[in-house]
């Protein structure tokens, strides 16, 4: 007979163990993941609305209007720029238009003073300034730039944002691993404890301690691997719910799911102890 098949008997022998053991594995995944899917959600939001910089460039009033569309999508490609928008002296002159309440600059069509624009948002990945720094300076040296502007406000904000993401949101996922794998762990055992007459008797007919022990792990790491794909299951189908009536007026929450990297390690871990706990439960 083989181990999974052996594996499987304990399983139908005793369900209601396994099933106590699955349940709480699943009720673990199910409340750590929502924590996490909040720390996500809350980590998604700080890098949309802190985590970038944004650059005001201006270009002589004189410049070639080809060249400076060749410069706006050269700056598109630059690394780090997750947006651009450029604005032809026309394009300015309509905005500044609508922003003087319609006033009537028609006059200034023939010889406009106002210089071709672009607004680069730059993304910030780290508290380092050189990327921004070097970013700004390949601004400033494109042919016809007249002048860059950062707020220097808005750039330490970025990079604080950063930094409390990699401070708080990470050691909180590592702390919430850690959870689910002593959860899996005391859980399997204390359930499979309940069999310990099964192991005593093969131990008895002299059976190999593998023998013994290898079932019971096999088994014990099935319960973990259903417990914690149910609760996730859960977790993401609340998440599917939950997201679209969250972000609406006036709430407007916005409900990021939990990464798939973080989920596989969720039941990769939830796994792996509950193969531990079913080995440890039938030792000696």
């Amino acid at each position: 007979m083989t181990v999974l098949a052996r594996a499987l008997r304990q399983i139908r022998r005793a369900p209601g163990l396994y099933a106590m053991a699955g349940m709480a594995l699943g009720l673990t995944c199910l409340l750590t993941g929502a924590f996490g899917t909040i720390l996500t959600s809350l980590d998604a939001s700080i890098s949309k609305h802190l985590g970038h910089a944004q650059f005001q460039i201006y270009w002589n009033t004189d410049a070639n209007l080809g060249e400076v569309r060749a410069q706006w999508a050269a700056i598109r490609a630059m690394p780090g720029v997750d947006q651009f928008v450029g604005f032809t002296p026309a394009q300015a002159l309509t905005d500044l238009t609508q922003s003087m309440g319609g006033v009537d600059l028609s006059f200034l069509a023939e010889a406009n003073p106002l210089p071709p624009t672009g607004l680069a948002s730059f993304r910030v990945t780290s508290a380092d300034p050189a990327p921004a720094e070097r970013f700004l300076e390949s601004l400033k040296a494109l042919p016809g730039v007249r002048d860059v502007r950062l707020q220097p406000l808005q750039l330490d904000i970025a990079r604080a944002a950063h930094s409390l993401s990699a401070r708080i949101f990470i050691p909180f996922m590592a702390l919430l691993c850690a959870v689910i794998a002593a959860v899996a762990y005391l859980a399997t055992r204390l359930c499979l404890e309940g069999q310990r007459a099964e192991v005593e008797l093969l131990r008895l007919v002299g059976a190999d301690e593998w023998f013994v022990r290898l079932p019971w792990a096999v088994s014990a790491a099935l319960t973990g691997l259903a417990g914690s794909l149910a609760g996730l299951a859960v977790l993401y189908e609340a998440a599917a719910v939950l997201g679209p009536l969250l972000h609406t007026p006036p709430l407007w929450v916005a409900i990021t799911p939990l990464p798939l990297p973080e989920s596989a390690v969720t039941v990769l871990l939830a796994t792996l102890m509950s193969a531990l706990g079913g080995w440890l439960a039938a030792k000696e």
